[in-house]
């Protein structure tokens, strides 16, 4: 029998599936603003997004003023649509990476509930909300949550057009695709293409393949959503947008590291295990059953996504952890799959991870805060000495672990109704509540929580504020001007380390916040 069988597994009932999706939702929405946005990332897209709302230009994207080619303008449209909604806040940023992710989870418990239950697709929703990697994506205000959720889309219909000749699914395929050009680029094409391609080599069958190249429907839907703005932007910029764009965003980014995110050939060796905490070692259940992972066209055509995705960007020059979580749809079938064979100690190896895991994540900022000479860099002891501890997050971080032991205790005496897939989950979601509303928002007020601060603070002053000695984005989102990374001219206000005033003398000191200042170069100010 095949371990997958589409359409004869029942799925969630309506009152569970609506239940799973609200606890998904509120624990994807709960404190998405608590913490300050990281620089470099979150702050320069939320800092472009402002800066569309503020010249009422929607259909090109600046940073401080200056053309930014990074990305297409599809999440600068979703950010700006929630800012107008919610204000300019960081809630309203992150909003559109916590709903992608949130539809993503729902969409991937939906289609794994089809062909392997009802528990394995609640599972998978859950796998996908929890896992560090996509839990980190949807609190982020940049591309990747949206981009997941496209390839998402893109691979659960892409494989109910191989298993089942679905044209509508394929010509949905089509959409996806033209919505992921409009998000991050042609990364959103070569995915699911490879995949196509590898899947019909595995099988030894051409046909889906040519009846994909050859259906005009799926490229009319891909060129009806990507090609308008493509065509604007060509327009508008010319060799300007190739450049910066198609070049250096794209087949630079891949030929050479860029901005010193290189890594070698074991990068997500060691990052995609990490990825997917807790549930990494679920995977091991597929040990011995290797057959039958392969003979399944379901755990097949994950197999292959997954791999091309690590393998793909292992050979890029440019290596970032998000670039791993492109092999979700892959990798979360995978696991689902895997619970369907764990045995007790694939369980607890998964609970012990997930302990370890979480320690790590909390007991560091202790660590950090408890002899900050000893293991940061002297550019960060500031910051992190001046950091306060938020004591109630210990209290509860604590309470959380009592409830860890008692639940495990429980599920220790294998009662019928708390299997290792229900304790898990309940570990997974209160682990990632914690990260929310207590560990991530101490890492973003110690890192950034300064430069937030001089940024409020600097609202209303009047002149040109300057960054040197660094790049914070963010500074300009909070001050709600640009602020250009530039050398200080006379007159100018400066955002810079505050070690770096010791080479500046002459320089007025305004503000200063935990290893930060804003200083005044002295001189006339320099007209615009």
């Amino acid at each position: 029998m095949p371990l997958s069988e589409p359409g004869l597994k029942t799925g969630l009932s309506t009152w569970r599936w609506f239940g799973l999706a609200a606890m998904l939702l509120a624990l994807l929405l709960v404190g998405l603003g608590r913490a300050p946005l990281f620089d470099v990332d979150e702050g320069a897209f939320s800092e472009a997004t402002r800066e569309i709302l503020s010249s009422a230009d929607w259909g090109h994207t600046t940073l401080h003023g200056a053309d930014r080619f990074d990305k297409p303008i599809g999440v600068y449209w979703l950010q700006a649509a929630s800012a107008s909604v919610f204000g300019l806040n960081e809630w309203a940023v992150r909003l559109p990476s916590a709903l992608a992710t949130w539809l993503a989870s729902l969409a991937l418990g939906a289609f794994v509930a089809g062909r392997l239950g009802a528990r394995a697709g609640a599972l998978a929703a859950v796998i996908h909300a929890t896992s560090f990697g996509s839990w980190a994506m949807a609190h982020a205000a940049t591309a990747d949550a949206l981009l997941g959720l496209w390839l998402v889309l893109s691979a659960l219909d892409l494989w109910r057009y191989l298993e089942h000749d679905d044209r509508q699914a394929l010509r949905r395929l089509g959409a996806w695709v033209g919505l992921g050009l409009l998000v991050k680029g042609p990364v959103a094409v070569l995915i699911p293409l490879a995949a196509l391609l590898l899947s019909c080599l595995a099988a030894r069958q051409w046909r889906p393949l040519r009846q994909a190249v050859l259906d005009w429907r799926t490229w009319l839907w891909l060129l009806v959503l990507s090609v308008p703005w493509y065509a604007y932007a060509l327009w508008r910029h010319g060799q300007a947008f190739i450049d910066g764009f198609i070049l250096k965003h794209n087949v630079e980014r891949f030929s050479a590291p860029m901005e010193g995110h290189s890594g070698g050939w074991v990068y997500f060796v060691i990052v995609a295990p990490l990825l997917w905490m807790p549930w990494s070692p679920l995977l091991l259940a597929w040990k011995g059953r290797l057959t039958l992972l392969w003979r399944d066209s379901l755990t097949r055509h994950a197999l292959i996504w997954a791999a091309f995705v690590l393998i793909f960007f292992s050979l890029s020059g440019t290596k970032l952890p998000h670039y791993g979580l492109y092999a979700a749809p892959g990798i979360v079938v995978l696991l689902a799959a895997a619970s369907q064979h764990a045995r007790f100690w694939s369980w607890c190896l998964c609970a012990a991870s997930l302990l370890i895991w979480h320690a790590v994540l909390v007991v560091l900022p202790v660590v950090l805060m408890q002899g900050p000479d000893r293991f940061v860099p002297e550019a960060l002891r500031h910051q992190i000495a001046g950091t306060p501890a938020e004591i109630s997050g210990w209290l509860i971080l604590s309470l959380w672990m009592v409830l860890m032991v008692g639940l495990t205790v429980l599920w220790r005496g294998r009662r019928r109704w708390l299997g290792g897939s229900t304790v898990l989950s309940a570990m997974a979601l209160l682990h990632a509540l914690v990260l929310t509303l207590v560990v991530w928002p101490w890492w973003a007020n110690t890192l950034q929580g300064p430069v937030k601060t001089l940024g409020l603070l600097a609202r209303d002053w009047p002149g040109r504020i300057v960054q040197n000695g660094g790049n914070w984005p963010s500074f300009a989102f909070y001050r709600q001007q640009p602020a250009p990374y530039a050398d200080p001219q006379p007159g100018d206000t400066v955002l810079l380390p505050k070690a770096d005033l010791a080479r500046h003398p002459d320089w007025q000191v305004l503000a200063t916040e935990r290893g930060m200042a804003l200083a005044k170069r002295p001189g006339a100010e320099k007209g615009p």
